[in-house]
């Protein structure tokens, strides 16, 4: 190859059916690089921080100071990153539901953090928080930490980012994963970040043990050089260096014809997941007002689509894995996944590679930055969710596997050093940001010598164009890997040839109210009105006729029994109300040692657990049977002035769920003729999931209080 062949870059746009950026030379792309101001300024602090880590690698051990054991979070630490907002605002109202449902998260982490320093964990929220166009080196320098190797009794080396690109941007976030293992999550709803902490503390603590299984998906499309390239260089390669030193893994390839959407449905979740899944192939891109750029950017291409010859028009979602194909009944629970994919863990605000010949400006490629929607669905979902995901934010390139002319001697231009090195750290267990570290020390490298590379070439040096081309475009696609998921998680795997055991975390299903429904009347009124798309059609609720809503549906707040669930700062009015069950089954160990005896066969002792006994018991029967009502109201003040009693005479009800304490749902929503506001329908699923957390906070209470009388008894 020379400097006159044109250059392929990975990425199809969706929109079009064409490649997100059009094939060019390299004599051309190096005519615009040289004409722009390096990437990174040679004065700035970050480039000086980078080249110090290239420089005293030797010294530094994954970014933290020497003499830490990485993977023992009692001398690394672990903090969580919120962007900072003003007190009594209504996004500081919303963040403090969001830390509230991370609560159980958080304190595992303070568990695992401060065995032997209280130092080591930090919620950096509030006046510690990171404010809006803040440097990193100075936001780090306002918490007490400066350049060099982390010191994690300032600054924590794990540091999970709670928010959006768009509040903490994604250039602050390569910043800080130089030094630090970072990662990042950010969901929709409330329900969501609960459900991700729930997923990680039951993987951590419930006793999740996977078999050691690793799936390697690689797609070939046809005619398409990008994807042969990493299907050849990559996917075949690292799965061959993988396989003969790993004996106690089964390692199982998906290549080609096999590289089908069917297949990839199978590894993520379905009845083919493995614990940790590497995939390669494009990512689905879309033109900046798209009205599925936000929903489907990022989905994973697949061996279905017949490839850039023979389909020349806009691309359909049976060619590509998108976040909403991930079913409500899938079981991801565990699952790290590895992306090599264009947006493959989210979308910047602009083009990161340049702007277009003759353009004044920077390239806007989306109205806001924000994550692609497969791995929140993932992390996020409610049967026990992926504990992390490693991907892409932009376009991913081949330089991240392939350098041009080193092939000479050994026959293969494949690098996979990264690769391999990050593989095999989370297949020895080790936490996902430290091994994912050799990315950064990569990226480090890179960076260093390209900013050098174009300093000289501002003094009129001579360059290669294809050698700078290279350089350019390997350091920005060697920043842009991105942990969605908390960093400090890892592989929950059975020991070698141990027993494995998958845990069943309960799941908010939805089945007919009526005493008797039969099929074929379910089947009526599936296809005459749909459940939402997050439901599965299976399970679709038969129930009487409904008015249809006000064309614009009123805010009011919401409100649960005591203990108070937080409000959405933006819900219709929802109510949630207990209604007396009969005795729990099992009656939790100490009610049924202690019933039925007198006080003459008991103890002092025992006569108070008895007591206390009857009491959790009462208190456990008014926990009995939560129900969560879903009301929609065209007068607002009048709606607000009415009791809990009284609302139903104020206000329409349009969705109605009773959760019995064994864990059964019945859900009622509108049938024939009117189907539920999709925003409605998922204010009331997220109250309904509140409720049941808080209720679930309180029994957990109770439990653990019978626990430690029986102990003492």
């Amino acid at each position: 190859m020379d400097s006159s062949d044109p250059l392929y870059f990975n990425g199809i746009n969706a929109s079009t059916g064409a490649y997100l950026f059009p094939p060019v030379t390299a004599e051309a792309l190096a005519r615009e690089l040289t004409g722009e101001p390096p990437p990174e300024d040679p004065r700035s602090d970050h480039l000086a921080e980078l080249k110090d880590r290239v420089e005293n690698k030797r010294t530094a051990h994954y970014g933290v100071k020497s003499g830490i054991d990485v993977k023992n979070l009692g001398q690394t630490g672990w903090a969580a990153v919120f962007p900072a907002y003003r007190p009594d605002t209504p996004e500081a109202r919303l963040q403090d539901e969001i830390a509230e449902a991370l609560m159980p998260l958080f304190q595992l982490r303070r568990e695992q953090a401060t065995a032997s320093d209280e130092r080591l964990f930090k919620i950096y929220r509030g006046i510690d928080g990171y404010r809006p166009n803040e440097t990193k080196q100075k936001y780090l320098a306002r918490l007490g930490a400066g350049p060099g190797p982390a010191d994690p009794i300032k600054v924590p080396y794990y540091l999970l980012i709670v928010g959006g690109p768009d509040e903490l941007p994604y250039s602050v976030q390569f910043q800080l994963d130089v030094q630090y293992a970072v990662g990042r999550i950010h969901f929709d709803t409330v329900a969501a970040y609960a459900n991700y902490a729930r997923s990680v503390v039951a993987a951590e603590t419930g006793g999740l043990q996977l078999s050691r299984e690793l799936a390697m998906f690689g797609v070939a499309n046809s005619d398409d050089p990008a994807t042969r390239l990493s299907a050849e260089n990559l996917v075949a390669p690292l799965a061959d260096l993988l396989v003969p030193s790993l004996p106690d893994w089964k390692i199982t390839r998906y290549e080609g014809a096999h590289a089908t959407k069917a297949n990839l449905a199978r590894l993520l979740g379905g009845d083919a997941t493995p614990a940790l899944l590497f995939t390669a192939s494009h990512g689905a891109g879309f033109d900046r007002g798209d009205a599925r750029q936000r929903s489907h950017q990022g989905a994973l291409l697949c061996q279905d689509w017949p490839g850039p010859v023979a389909w020349k028009q806009p691309l359909t979602p049976d060619f590509y894995y998108a976040g909403e194909d991930v079913q409500a009944t899938a079981r991801p629970h565990g699952l790290i996944m590895f992306n090599f994919a264009c947006y493959g863990a989210g979308t910047p605000l602009y083009n990161d590679y340049g702007q277009r010949s003759g353009a004044k400006e920077r390239e806007q490629i989306a109205d806001h930055p924000f994550l692609a929607a497969l791995p929140q669905r993932l992390l996020a979902h409610p049967t026990g969710g992926a504990l992390a995901t490693i991907g892409h934010v932009e376009r991913a390139w081949g330089t991240s596997f392939a350098w041009r002319g080193s092939g000479k001697k050994s026959g293969s231009s494949a690098q996979l050093a990264v690769f391999e090195s990050a593989m095999r750290e989370l297949m020895s267990g080790a936490p996902v940001g430290a091994a994912l570290e050799c990315f950064n020390e990569r990226y480090a490298e890179l960076a260093s010598d390209l900013s050098v590379e174009l300093e000289e070439i501002s003094f009129n040096r001579a360059y290669n164009a294809l050698e700078l081309t290279d350089m350019w475009t390997a350091n920005n696609d060697a920043r842009s890997y991105t942990i969605i998921g908390d960093p400090a998680v890892r592989l929950p795997l059975a020991p070698t040839g141990g027993a494995t055991r998958r845990l069943e975390l309960p799941s908010i299903s939805l089945r007919s109210a009526a005493p008797t429904t039969s099929v074929a009347a379910t089947q009526v009124v599936a296809a005459s009105a749909p459940a939402p798309a997050s439901t599965p059609p299976a399970t679709t609720v038969v129930s009487t006729p409904a008015a249809s809503p006000p064309a614009t549906p009123v805010t009011t707040t919401a409100t649960t029994p005591t203990p108070t669930a937080p409000a959405s700062p933006a819900a219709a009015a929802t109510t949630a109300t207990t209604a007396t069950a009969g005795e729990p089954a099992g009656a939790f160990g100490l009610l049924a040692l202690l019933r039925g005896k007198t006080g003459a066969e008991l103890g002092p002792f025992q006569q108070f657990a008895q007591t206390l006994a009857q009491t959790l018991e009462r208190a456990l029967a008014e926990l009995g049977t939560l129900e969560v009502r879903t009301f929609v109201a065209q007068d607002l003040k009048a709606a607000g002035a009415a009791s809990a009693g009284e609302l139903a005479g104020h206000a329409e009800l349009r969705a109605f769920t009773r959760v019995s304490v064994g864990g059964d749902v019945d859900s009622c929503v509108p049938a024939t003729g009117d189907v539920l506001d999709d925003r409605l329908w998922a204010l009331h699923r997220e109250m309904v999931q509140q409720a049941q957390a808080h209720r679930a906070e309180l029994l957990r209470a109770l439990l653990d209080a019978s626990g430690n009388l029986l102990k003492l008894g």
